[in-house]
């Protein structure tokens, strides 16, 4: 495995997926591998947060590198942003995204059999949704290399709404829809409330796919970012299906930490010492 201070190879703007049946709209993806290293590595595909409004790549630059430099190679692909195509068009690329990776493992020595996602905020929803929906075809979108698993076998949730209909985020809703501002929520479901169209809400939610085929789940939240109520809905659920899960709360941090100094290495242990011990 590398050490900490061995060189970490970037390959940026690789092109993943299509996502228009003329094949003209594509969407890249930014790779980092550790520089040495026979045997295959597990891989983390990564997702930015910017409540699937805004955000890039290089928001997660860093921790890509990071975590590189733990033994794994980061995957940290564009998705659609509400803005251009609401909810699913943004679960479609992450597949995509990941059906990518597994088809490139041995280009980019990877281990097919030990992939996870990661993400935080909008990406913490995302990398769950992958997780929570292992096995369900109609979130593969028509992206390429349908042939291929999108199955994922671990996740890092770092403050990821896990369930959409939680009373606080509906609360929250309602009291948008009474002004000119709009909410990012609001946005990725394509500009319905949860009163108008219940059923999108909830399908949107990775709580509502969680099965046997969930793979162990980490959750990661900041102390001064309403911690744990976003996973109401999914701890039950994964208590009931016996699928392994872990909860941390960083001391002291707000919402996003990981981008934080302080806060930035204890989140690469913690995404570190939980992989070691799932993508075995």
């Amino acid at each position: 495995m590398p050490n900490r201070h061995e060189r970490v190879i970037k390959e940026p703007h690789l092109q993943y997926t299509h996502v228009d049946e003329r094949r003209k709209r594509r969407l890249t993806l930014d790779l980092y591998r550790p520089s040495k290293g026979e045997a295959a590595h597990p891989a983390i595909v990564m997702f930015y947060g910017g409540g699937w409004m805004n955000g890039r790549p290089g928001l997660f630059a860093a921790l890509a590198q990071a975590l590189t430099q733990r033994g794994y190679v980061c995957v940290v692909p564009q998705y659609r942003l509400s803005g251009e195509k609401p909810f699913p068009a943004a679960v479609h690329d992450c597949k995509a995204a990941i059906r990518w990776t597994r088809k490139n493992a041995k280009r980019y020595n990877i281990d097919q059999g030990r992939i996870a996602a990661m993400g935080g905020s909008a990406g913490g929803h995302l990398a769950g949704f992958m997780a929570s929906s292992n096995g369900v075809k109609r979130f593969e979108g028509k992206g390429d290399h349908q042939s291929i698993s999108s199955d994922v076998q671990a996740a890092v949730v770092m403050c990821g709404a896990m369930n959409l209909l939680e009373p606080f985020i509906v609360e929250r809703l309602e009291k948008a829809a009474g002004t000119l501002r709009s909410d990012a929520v609001i946005d990725f479901m394509g500009g319905a409330l949860p009163n108008q169209k219940p059923g999108i809400y909830q399908e949107a939610s990775p709580a509502t796919h969680v099965s046997k085929r969930t793979p162990p789940m980490l959750f990661i939240d900041g102390e001064l970012d309403k911690p744990g109520l976003r996973y109401a809905s999914i701890w039950p659920r994964l208590d009931e299906l016996k699928i392994p899960y872990e909860f941390i709360k960083m001391p002291k941090a707000p919402h996003p930490f990981w981008g934080m100094r302080e806060w930035f290495i204890p989140t690469v242990d913690a995404a570190d010492a939980f992989l070691k011990k799932h993508l075995r």
